[in-house]
């Protein structure tokens, strides 16, 4: 791993970037992240020498997370602009210095046991989901959520013609030349659905491919994801991406 002087030196050439980071946004998930970032750390490990483990933590010390982070060795970083998921995903795709981007949640939902299945697509794809749509993928979510998510993953690939089954999975490993420029405005979840539009209407269009996992129940802690929140502002949701699909594609044809 890079040291964290080296880290920290904004005159980093392109030849000393990191082959991979891996951003975990997390809001009071000290407690999951006790078992989770060692495993993380084998998984990357496995797959480079040349990695680092950044979790985006909230503006202030609400948890433990900052000591589970030093104990584990891996970097801690406050989100800025805001405590919402949105500013942190911003906040991890600035700070990451690798070249290729893995975001996965800080629940354990997300299981380090497919770093390598999505790995080994890194070159064949910009966007690799970790799908729970995809043939072989699974979700241990309550039936009634299952069913919410796969409408909405139907209504966001017909709307917006992207082709992939898992529109809505954060678990993902991205090439960080086709996310950095992307001018991400969503606060809540809904950014992982802007990124994928956004990538998909720049020039070239982002390649985007799917890699089947199982995302499992949050091992502790509490969702941030709330149900009846997420359904009063589907429609509302629909709109905004509605829109920045179509000032991306006028972006992209001027260009």
């Amino acid at each position: 791993m890079i040291s964290s002087n080296e880290l920290s030196d904004p005159g980093m050439s392109d030849s000393t970037l990191l082959e991979l980071s891996v951003v975990l946004p997390a809001y009071l998930e000290a407690e999951s992240l006790r078992s989770l970032l060692p495993e993380i750390k084998a998984g990357a490990a496995a797959l480079t020498s040349s990695y680092e483990v950044l979790v985006v933590d909230t503006r202030e010390r609400m948890d433990d997370t900052d000591a589970v982070c030093q104990i584990n060795g891996v970097r801690h970083i406050h989100r800025r602009g805001g405590d919402q998921y949105g500013d942190a995903v911003r906040t991890g795709i600035a700070d990451a210095r690798g070249r290729h981007i893995f975001f996965m949640d800080a629940d354990g939902s997300h299981s380090p046991s497919y770093f390598a299945a999505i790995w080994a697509k890194r070159d064949i794809w910009d966007i690799v989901i970790g799908s729970r749509y995809a043939k072989g993928g699974h979700t241990e979510n309550p039936a009634i959520l299952i069913a919410m998510s796969y409408a909405v993953n139907l209504t966001f690939r017909l709307a917006f013609n992207i082709r992939a089954r898992d529109v809505t999975n954060s678990f993902r490993l991205y090439r960080a030349k086709v996310i950095k420029p992307l001018r991400l405005e969503s606060n809540d979840f809904d950014i992982v659905e802007e990124v994928l539009i956004k990538a998909s209407f720049r020039k070239p269009p982002a390649t985007v491919g799917e890699v089947p996992v199982t995302f499992a129940r949050r091992k502790a802690g509490e969702s941030k994801r709330k149900l009846v929140q997420f359904a009063l502002g589907y429609l509302t949701t629909l709109q905004k991406l509605r829109r920045f699909a179509l000032a991306a594609r006028r972006e992209a044809e001027t260009k």
